[in-house]
């Protein structure tokens, strides 16, 4: 061994047989010295710090690991044993800080937190600039709604067919991370092809009734749209024929969009708002300003705030599959004679 070798493990000893509230002061004052130095050490410098971290680390509170963890966090020249031992810290509040920001975590690194961390560790590591697919892959198979959530709104997050697939899946049943996925080029497309509810299917190139707005973004065969774009088209001529005081054709239009009868959609309309109606709008995937849109103009007489409340409380909790069932029953009834 080294003389260097020798002193840094004398150091190391001394410090691991002090006492927890002097090796946490001591932690945090390291931490300061290095965030004032750490970029014009020379490496054995940043080894030495490392080596010492590391020692306090295996005894110290959490609120101290918390203070190194932040301090390394955003740095791209820090010690690295110390940043992976603040990453696969069980407390989040110590670890939080490395897996949104640290640099020197590796995809290998990454991959091993996202098998074996908890939803929370999977949540911060999110929040990464960039995620590879193999990382992804991993967190879409282990997380929960929040996580997918999470990936699904990272524009820096890569997906491989498979994930894709998963997320599409997911969204069927998760209006929310479905809304977030429309806007990703690179997964919208797969919505498509997961979503079998027939929305959309029955739509034409046909655009009387339009408006122009709306004929103008139709600017290729309908079954040559992605769903991203039929929904946006939809909604943009409900609320433009609601504009227009055309209350009719907007239901019109989503009934089309549903393949379902307009009779059963006004009906659902007019004598069941907050229940049935609900149903053909989650069912078309309209978001809730469009719905209340609708809403609006079938109170717009009365003081309905608390009922409109209410109504989107409900219709956040309603999910798309049980939405189509709960249009299917109402299509099958009201189809039948009286």
């Amino acid at each position: 061994m080294t003389g260097r070798s020798v002193a840094i493990g004398d150091l190391t000893g001394s410090l691991s047989r002090l006492a927890q509230p002097r090796r946490d002061e001591i932690l945090v004052k390291l931490a300061a010295l290095f965030d004032g130095v750490g970029d014009v050490l020379p490496e054995d410098g940043v080894e030495t710090f490392d080596a010492i971290f590391v020692t306090l680390l295996l005894s110290t509170s959490e609120r101290a690991r918390a203070v190194l963890s932040e301090t390394l966090a955003p740095r791209s020249r820090a010690p690295g044993r110390s940043v992976r031992y603040l990453a696969f810290d069980d407390s989040i509040v110590v670890a939080r800080p490395v897996l949104r920001l640290s640099p020197l975590l590796l995809n290998e690194q990454l991959l091993a937190l996202a098998t074996v961390k908890s939803p929370e560790h999977l949540l911060a590591i999110c929040e990464r600039s960039s995620l590879s697919s193999s990382v992804t892959d991993v967190m879409i198979s282990r997380g929960d709604g929040r996580v997918r959530l999470a990936l699904a709104g990272n524009a820096g997050a890569e997906f491989s067919p498979a994930g894709r697939r998963q997320l599409a899946e997911a969204a069927q049943d998760d209006a929310g991370l479905y809304d977030v996925l429309l806007q990703r080029s690179d997964v919208a497309d797969e919505l498509d092809d997961v979503d079998d509810s027939g929305t959309g299917a029955a739509a034409t190139p046909d655009t009387r009734g339009r408006s122009q707005a709306a004929a103008s973004a139709q600017v290729r065969p309908v079954e040559a749209m992605t769903m991203y774009e039929r929904l946006s088209a939809l909604q943009l001529t409900i609320r433009d024929l609601l504009s227009a005081g055309q209350v009719d054709a907007a239901l019109g239009e989503l009934a089309k969009a549903l393949d379902a009868p307009t009779i059963c959609v006004a009906k659902a309309y007019a004598v069941d708002p907050h229940g049935g109606f609900l149903a053909y709008a989650k069912a078309a995937r309209l978001n809730w300003e469009t719905v209340l849109r609708l809403l609006v103009k079938r109170y717009e007489a009365g003081q309905i705030t608390p009922r409109l409340q209410r109504a989107e409380a409900d219709y956040g909790r309603l999910q798309v599959a049980d939405a189509r069932r709960v249009m299917h029953m109402l299509v099958e009834h009201g189809s039948r004679p009286n």
